[in-house]
């Protein structure tokens, strides 16, 4: 899915003054900033009330599984709360930055909001299954292993995959029509795809280890337009 043609598919709207992008007022840019923090939040949260070992899913059988789903429900229960907050939060700035775009019916609008609804729906899926495992620490083991497995995928590669098509969509609509800031739009550029590619996990499982940078560069592009959309930057194009 080439940058290129994602640009020239949304076609580059007309140029207009400051505020014209988000009438409504510049609070949206809140959200993105909001998904960072309530994820970031959910992780410190999770370690500090964990019991015990901390649990890598990547590499937990199902007796650590069990430990620590029977253990350490309250920082569970805690971090998901934290982990739907921060995917109520991408979703609508997802949609919001769609709309302030102008790209509704296009090439690039249709991937931005697949993006988004995949980035977004996919956290809140791998939500669910972790509270599952919380009820399921006593079922089989294909049940509990499956659990744990649909917790990986969707809150790690399809995740990421989402963002990344989020991303690479909603810079190649800004930097065709001349957004400011153009370092937050040109990073994304090419960031985008990087963080889409990380997927590729579910085939090539060491690449899981890190999802953790792909996640941060994505976080940095996230903050970085929120910040703009707030200061009244991406309001202006040249």
């Amino acid at each position: 899915m080439g940058q290129n043609r994602l640009g020239s598919a949304a076609g580059a709207p007309p140029r207009r003054g400051p505020r014209a992008a988000n009438a409504p007022g510049r609070r949206w840019g809140w959200w993105g900033i909001v998904f960072v923090a309530a994820f970031v939040a959910g992780i410190a949260a999770g370690s500090a009330l964990k019991a015990g070992e901390s649990l890598y899913l990547p590499d937990a059988s199902v007796a650590q599984l069990r430990d620590f789903y029977a253990a350490s429900r309250a920082a569970v229960l805690v971090q998901s709360a934290l982990q739907i907050l921060a995917a109520v939060a991408l979703y609508r700035f997802g949609w919001r930055l769609r709309t302030a775009l102008h790209a509704r019916g296009t090439r690039a609008g249709a991937v931005l909001g697949w993006g988004t609804a995949i980035t977004a729906g996919s956290l809140f899926a791998s939500v669910v299954c972790g509270l599952a495992l919380l009820l399921a620490t006593q079922a089989g083991d294909t049940t509990v292993a499956g659990l744990g497995r649909a917790a990986l995928v969707l809150g790690g590669a399809a995740h990421l995959l989402g963002a990344g098509l989020l991303i690479t969509a909603a810079s190649a609509v800004a930097w065709r029509s001349h957004r400011r800031p153009r370092w937050v739009f040109g990073y994304g550029r090419f960031v985008g795809p990087l963080v889409a590619a990380s997927a590729l996990s579910i085939l090539l499982p060491p690449l899981v280890r890190p999802e953790p940078a792909f996640r941060l560069l994505a976080a940095v592009w996230l903050v970085g337009t929120g910040i703009a959309v707030l200061r009244g930057a991406f309001d202006e194009v040249r």
